[in-house]
C-alpha cells in the first residue's frame, strides 16, 4: 500500500510512526528543510484540559508506542486579569520543546521512525498525490488545503506575536494575561525554557499583520514588561472545524482536520491522537470518525467556552479570575478528577436558557 503525508508535523510523524509499525513505508513532504519548528516556542499540556487523561506523554506511550520527553513539570498557574491576580498551584500538566532541536517534540517523534521517507523542500500537492498513492493524509499544521476543498469552518480569526526572552524565570510555571485591551477575544502567555530563558506569546483575535504589532506594543506598555528580546516572529493563527475529514482517498489529521481546540488552542495530543488514527483508519479500516469523536466532542464543548469568553468585558475577566482563586472552585476546577469542560459546557448551555427564559419572562 502506497501512502503519502503531506507535513512532518506532530500528526503526520505520528501517523507514519503508526503505519510502519504495520509494516508500510510512507512517505512524508514537507515544505521546510529541516524538521521542527520555524520559531521557537514553549507548548503547555494541561491537566485540566486533557481529562480524564493525567499524563498525555504516558497515554501515548501506552496507546501508540510513542515515547516523549517533557521539557518540565507545569507546577504553578498565573492568572492575570486586568486588575486581578491568581495562582494555582499543584501538578498541573506539562511543558514541551517546540524549535529544531533534538529535544523538541517534533524531532522526538522523527527520531523514531525508520522506514520513512522524508523528503524536505517539497511543498506536497495534493492533486498530484491522490492520483499516485493509495491514500493522502493531509497534516500540515493549517486549514490551507482543507479551505481549498471546501472542508473548513472558521471559528476564531486572529494573529499570534511571539518572542524568545530574556530573564528570570520559574521553569515549572505557566504565566497567562487575559486583558481586552490587548487581546481583544484571546490572550498572552509566558511559557520557560528555563530558568534564563522563556518563550512570551500574544494571541489577538480579529486582526490584521499590522494591527498585532500595535497590540504588541500596548501588552508589553501595559503589563511592564522589559525582558530582553532574542528572537521575535508573527504568524495567522486561525482554529476552527473541518468536515468531512474524509474527501475520497484524503484523510485530514491535526490541526488540518480542526484538532486545535477552539477555546485555549492546544493541540499536542490530539495531533499526534489523530495522525495514529488515520493510520489506523489506512490500516486495520477502523472508522476515523469514532477513533476521534472524543477530540470533536471536547473541542465543541470548548467552543462553548469561547462563546461564554467572548462576551465578557474586562471587569467580569476580574471577577472570573477572583473566582478561580476561592478555594472551593479551585479544587473543584484544578484539583478534582471532574470533566470541568463537560460540566462547564453544560452549566454555560443551562445559563443560556435561564437568561433567555429571564428575557422572554421581562
Amino acid at each position: 500500500m502506497r501512502i503519502a503525508i503531506i507535513g512532518a508535523g506532530k500528526a503526520g510523524l505520528a501517523c507514519a510512526h503508526e503505519l510502519e509499525r504495520h509494516g508500510i513505508k510512507p512517505v512524508i513532504y514537507e515544505r521546510n528543510g529541516y524538521i521542527g519548528e520555524q520559531w521557537a516556542h514553549v507548548i503547555a499540556s494541561m491537566e485540566i484540559v486533557d481529562r480524564p487523561i493525567k499524563n498525555p506523554m504516558a497515554y501515548v506511550k501506552n496507546n501508540f508506542a510513542i515515547k516523549i520527553k517533557s521539557l518540565n513539570k507545569l507546577t504553578k498557574v498565573v492568572h492575570r486579569a486586568p486588575h486581578k491576580i491568581t495562582t494555582i498551584k499543584g501538578n498541573l500538566g506539562y511543558l514541551y520543546k517546540s524549535d529544531r532541536d533534538k529535544d523538541s517534540v517534533k524531532y522526538q517523534l522523527y527520531s523514531q521512525l525508520k522506514n520513512t521517507k522524508v523528503v524536505l523542500n517539497q511543498v506536497g500537492d495534493y492533486e498530484l498525490l491522490t492520483k499516485k498513492y493509495d491514500y493522502v493524509v493531509i497534516s500540515t499544521g493549517n486549514p490551507n488545503y482543507t479551505k481549498q476543498l471546501g472542508c473548513w469552518q472558521e471559528l476564531v480569526n486572529s494573529y499570534v506575536r511571539g518572542a524568545t526572552v530574556a530573564g528570570e524565570f520559574d521553569p515549572n510555571a505557566l504565566i497567562v494575561w487575559i486583558n481586552k485591551e490587548y487581546c481583544k477575544n484571546g490572550y498572552a502567555y509566558l511559557t520557560p525554557f528555563s530558568e534564563k530563558k522563556a518563550s512570551l506569546t500574544l494571541i489577538t483575535t480579529d486582526v490584521n499583520e499590522k494591527e498585532i504589532d500595535h497590540y504588541w506594543q500596548v501588552f508589553l506598555s501595559r503589563e511592564n514588561i522589559k525582558y530582553k528580546i532574542l528572537e521575535e516572529y508573527k504568524m495567522k493563527h486561525n482554529l476552527g472545524i473541518a468536515y468531512p475529514r474524509i474527501y475520497k482517498n484524503i484523510i485530514f489529521a491535526g490541526n488540518s482536520a480542526g484538532g486545535l481546540d477552539p477555546f485555549l488552542g492546544f493541540g499536542l495530543l490530539n495531533a499526534i491522537t489523530m495522525g495514529v488514527a488515520a493510520a489506523r483508519t489506512i490500516v486495520k479500516g477502523y472508522s476515523y470518525e469514532e477513533q476521534i469523536n472524543h477530540i470533536i466532542k471536547r473541542n465543541f464543548e470548548l467552543k462553548k467556552f469561547r462563546e461564554a469568553f467572548n462576551k465578557l468585558n474586562n471587569k467580569d475577566l476580574d471577577n472570573l479570575i477572583s473566582v478561580i482563586g476561592l478555594p472551593g472552585i479551585k479544587h473543584l476546577t484544578y484539583y478534582s478528577p471532574l470533566n470541568i469542560t463537560q460540566i462547564g459546557s453544560l452549566a454555560i448551555k443551562l445559563m443560556e436558557k435561564l437568561k433567555s427564559i429571564n428575557n422572554k419572562k421581562k
